[in-house]
This record gives C-alpha cells, structure tokens and sequence, in this order.
C-alpha cells in the first residue's frame, strides 16, 4: 500500500515501503526536518512528493540522486500539447485529489518513481488522458437499494427437501425419507417388550388354532375352551398396548435416565453411524454453502432453515400415547375379554354349521386383533428409532438449523441497513470529473442489472465467510457462540467492500469473493468495448493531455515527456500496448505524462529548517 502524508495537514506519525508527500511549494523549505526524517527511515522504500503551487523551491533533503518530485502547478491543470506547442484551456476544477488517488495506486507509484529515475533532477510536471471507470453515483445508489431489498426481503416458504443428493443423515433427520430398516428393529429378542408382544402374538394364534379346529361335532365345553383362549389372548394384547403407553409416557428424550429405563424394557437406545454431531453439521453446512454458491435467495434459505428446524425438532414419546388406543381401542379389548357366544340353531346340517363358525369368528375379532399387536410393535420401533435412538440427533439438527436461520437473518438485517446508509451517501455525491474521459462511466448506467448481481454475488460469498467461525461451534453444541463476533465480521468485511468499490471498482473480485459473480461480462461489456480506454493507453507522450500546470508554467517545461500508462487488470487481453502497468485498481485506465523541467528551473531552497 501507499502511505499517504499530507504536510499541510498533519504530523508524521506513520510510515510504509511507499510514502506519498503532498505540500505546497511555499512549505517545502519548512518541511525539511520532516523529509529528512521519512528519508532516513528503514521503514521506507521509495519516496515520492507532490509539491502543489508556483516556483517549486526544494528543500536540501530533497537534493540529490533520490530526488522523486512531481510539480503541480495548477492542479485545474490546462489542455497542451508538448509536440506543437497549442494550449487551451482546462476544465476549470481542481484535480488534486484524482492525481492523489492515482499515485496511490501502488503499480502506478513504483511505476512514476522508477521514470522520474531517468528525468533530468527527478521532478517532473504531471498531465494526463485518463478514462474514468467510477461507477455513476445514482447508479451505484440504486444498486445498492436493490440489493438492500434483497437482503431485507420478507422470509419466503419454502418447502424443498433439505438436503443434496450426498447426504444420509438430514434426510432421515428431518422425516424427508424413510427410517433406515435396520434402525427399525429396536427390540432386543428376548427383552421384555419382545416377550410381551410374543406372548400377545403366541395367545391369538392359539385362538385362533383352537377355533380353526372347532368341528361340527365339537361340543359346548370345547367351544368354552375357544372363548377362553380368545380372552386370555385380549388379556395379552391389552398389557402389551399398556406397556407400550406406559413406556413411551415415562421415556422421553430429554430424560436423563432413559438409556436404563429402555435397556430394562428390552429397547435398543444406541444411535446409528454417521449421525453424530460433525456428521449433521458438514451436511448443514454443506448445503448451505452450496445454496449460498448457487446465489439463491437468502431470505428462502432462511426459511429452508427453519422448515429444517420444525421437521426434525423430536416431540417425546409421550404424545405418542394416543397412538396407542387408536390403534388398539377399548372397543376391541372388551369384545376379546367378554367374546360373543357361539350362533344357536340350525346345527343339523353341516352348511349352516359352518356359516354360523364364520359368523362367530367375525365377531370374535381375532384378525383386528392381530392387526392391531403388529400395529402397536410398528408404533413402538419407529418411536424407538425416530424419537429415542434418533432424539439427541434430532434436537441438535434442529437447534442448529435454528442457530444458522437467526445468524442469516442477524446478517441480512445488517447487510440491507448498511447498503441503505451507502445508497444514501452515493446519491450526495459528484459525477465524474470532467477532468477525465467518461466513456466508461456512462457505459455503466447502462448496466445497472449486472451491477446488481455482481455486488449481490460478492456479498453472498462474504456470508460463507462470516459463517466459518460459527461451524466449529455448531458441531460442539455451542449454538450461543456461533453468533459472537458476527456483528463485528460483518462490519469489518463490509468496511473494507465499500474501500474495495470506491478504489478498485467492481471489476476486481474482492479478496473474500469465490465466484466470477458475473463481473467478467460486465468488464467485457464496459472496459474491453470501450474506444476511449483503447486511445487513452495508447496516446502519444506529445500530444495533447491535460497538464497540471498554468499556462504561464508552460514555458518552464521541455518539450520532451515520459510516458507511464495503466489499466485495470482486468481489462489486461490481447490489443493492448506494451508497457502497461496493470493495477488492482479499477478506477482509471490511461496514460500519464511526465514532463521535465528546464534546467534551472528547480530552486534549491536552503532557507527555513534547511538553514
């Protein structure tokens, strides 16, 4: 970077590789110890002054081989040509602060020094043709609306799957697909859920038996022996559906004692591979990403989010407990525990006989019985697996999808409030100077969608960023900390985006950026396309340019000039003449001239701190 010091203005009081001293002419003299100082500092590369006003008069610290002066006349500057001679007159406004911005740029400065390196005493007067590519005002201001809208837009449904096509655990987390059938079998043989729903089973299929082998010739003894079967199986069924009730009324996942009270009741507990808490969170965060790279909108993921969080939140097991009488009402119990008597009558002919045994057994209701024992045990594992093996992944998915959603939402509030705070600083201020070419300028009001998406894109890849920190957290349980430090990020990246537009333009990606953004169409259809861009790197030293001197300066000054010429590097293809600095910066792209002074002219002034 380029430390600017402004003599004129304030202290020395910070130094780098590249320093940039601007004064005026008349405080040069006085400005000798303070030179001297920055000179013989180890922090300090290259110097490089700007000295503003009439008669340059250099201080002895100025003196010698390392001399690096650019003398500014006039800063309105006036159009002239060094080849023939013709002046006319300048655009009437200061161009101090555009120079200043130029030699900031730090290619161009290493670029100026090295050539004021071959000028005669090394101090040059400036001049210039230079194309401005600063974004029109009004138009940057309503870009930055628009993307406010964006950021501030209401939170949208949206009822998409979460989950790519690589994950396996947010699916089944969130019920977006079955429960894995091995998590399904949740009965340890032998336990005591397992023996009651094989009792219940074993009891209606010997009911069962005991009526498929009632003949026509049974008598009443053996169609008592049916009935009692038939109770003692309801007898069966009406403790497995209790023992289910009860368990899931006494087991919830928040309880700490539920791992014993399942293991005691024959009930696997263990959660399955691949479920754990980083296993949740690079999927969550694997989405996210990649919807934040597929630039969809913030607020709809948001609501993805907390769709996520409401689908995988677990309830408990104790509202399952109606579950259970729906499935296996009182209704069918009492007809098992007081069974319908066999049809009397017409038990002389074998046809009726048979009729009245599949009436009773009809109104025994051994098959909805049995339909509802496989009921209760399907009822019983998806509980176990979805609530109990599931609960811990369950919950953490959720508060963690919770977590994000409030973290997006923190940052879009944030976004759209400082966009708002930039669209109105952009509406106060000035167009382009016409003291530079606006071809460029004027191509971009043209292009206000694409300018939109650009600064859209790269604000959506900073939110990957402002998210890293939070991951790590997520994956700990520590949904309080993913949120510290947010607000301050924000700030910071937002901060030095807005430096980033107003000195490097929108052409160059930021350094947080991870996408395109779109930012190459728009440098082809705005820099690469432009015809002033093309003459102003190719200008001649000679020709005319606006110089930054008066016109009276014009006889101090050499027909003879160098030649530095710059561009952004984005705009770097084929066409483009040899030579050219290439900067970072995206704000000018042109040619800038250094013409020596005639001998003589520089006064050494020995007077002041120098005396």
């Amino acid at each position: 970077m380029v430390v600017v010091i402004d003599l004129r203005k304030e202290e020395v009081t910070r130094l780098g590789p590249r320093v940039l001293v601007v004064t005026d002419t008349d405080r040069l003299a006085g400005g000798q110890q303070a030179l001297q100082d920055i000179l013989s500092s180890r922090l300090v590369r290259s110097v490089l002054v700007v000295a503003l006003g009439p008669e340059p008069r250099l201080p002895p610290a100025l003196s010698g081989e390392s001399r690096r002066v650019l003398w500014v006349g006039d800063p309105c500057g006036i159009l002239w040509n060094a080849d023939t001679g013709e002046a006319a007159h300048g655009p009437g406004v200061s161009s101090e602060a555009i120079l200043i911005d130029l030699l900031c740029q730090p290619e161009v400065f290493d670029q100026v020094v090295n050539e004021l390196g071959e000028v005669p005493y090394g101090t040059a007067s400036p001049g210039w043709r230079i194309v401005a590519g600063r974004i029109d005002p009004e138009v940057l201001a309503q870009a930055f609306t628009d993307v406010a809208d964006r950021f501030a837009g209401p939170v949208q449904q949206d009822t998409a799957v979460f989950g790519s096509p690589l994950a396996t655990a947010l699916p089944v987390l969130s019920g977006g697909t079955d429960l894995p059938a091995d998590l399904l079998d949740a009965l340890v043989p032998g336990g005591r859920m397992d023996r009651l729903y094989r009792q219940a089973r074993d009891r209606l299929d010997r009911a069962g038996r005991s009526l498929d082998d009632l003949g026509y010739f049974s008598t009443a003894p053996a169609r008592a022996a049916v009935a009692d079967d038939v109770i003692a199986a309801g007898r069966a069924l009406a403790e497995f559906r209790d023992a289910v009730a009860r368990l899931f009324a006494d087991v919830d996942h928040s309880d700490e004692d539920a791992a014993d009270v399942l293991a005691a009741n024959g009930v696997k507990f263990a959660a399955p591979a691949g479920m754990g808490h980083a296993e949740i969170v690079a999927e969550l965060r694997a989405d996210v990403e990649s919807a934040l790279a597929e630039r969809k909108s913030l607020a709809r993921l948001v609501a993805r989010l907390r769709l996520l969080a409401d689908q995988s939140a677990p309830i408990g097991s104790a509202a399952f407990v109606p579950g259970c009488a729906r499935r296996c009402p009182d209704e069918l119990l009492n007809e098992l525990h007081a069974p319908a008597e066999f049809p009397p009558g017409l038990l002389n002919r074998f046809v009726f006989w048979r009729r009245s045994r599949a009436s009773w057994r009809e109104q025994l209701a051994l098959g909805p019985a049995r339909t509802a024992l496989d009921e209760l045990r399907s009822l019983l594992e998806r509980v176990a697996a979805s609530e109990w093996a599931l609960g811990q992944a369950r919950v953490h998915t959720s508060d963690a999808a919770r977590t994000v959603a409030a973290a997006l939402a923190e940052i879009c509030a944030q976004v759209s409030a400082t966009l708002t705070e930039w669209s109105r600083a952009e509406a106060g201020q000035a167009a382009a100077s016409p003291a530079l070419d606006e071809e460029v300028t004027v191509r971009l009001r043209d292009r206000g969608g694409q300018l939109r998406e650009v600064i859209t894109g790269d604000l959506l890849d900073a939110v990957t960023g402002w998210l890293d920190p939070g991951w790590p957290a997520l994956e700990h349980g520590d949904y309080r900390d993913v949120q510290t430090g947010l607000e301050r990020r924000v700030d910071e990246t937002l901060r030095q985006y807005r430096y980033h537009l107003a000195h490097r333009g929108v052409q160059e990606k930021p350094e947080f950026g991870t996408a395109d953004a779109g930012r190459q169409e728009l440098v082809d259809a705005v820099w690469r396309q432009s015809q002033q861009v093309v003459r102003a790197l190719q200008a001649p030293p000679g020709g005319q340019m606006l110089q930054l001197c008066g016109d009276r300066d014009l006889s101090l000054l050499l027909r003879q000039a160098y030649a530095v010429r710059f561009a952004p590097r984005a705009v770097r293809g084929q066409g483009n003449p040899s030579g050219v600095v290439w900067t970072r910066s995206g704000q000018y792209a042109g040619t800038l001239r250094l013409v020596p002074l005639r001998p003589g002219t520089v006064e050494e002034n020995w007077s002041g701190d120098g005396a």
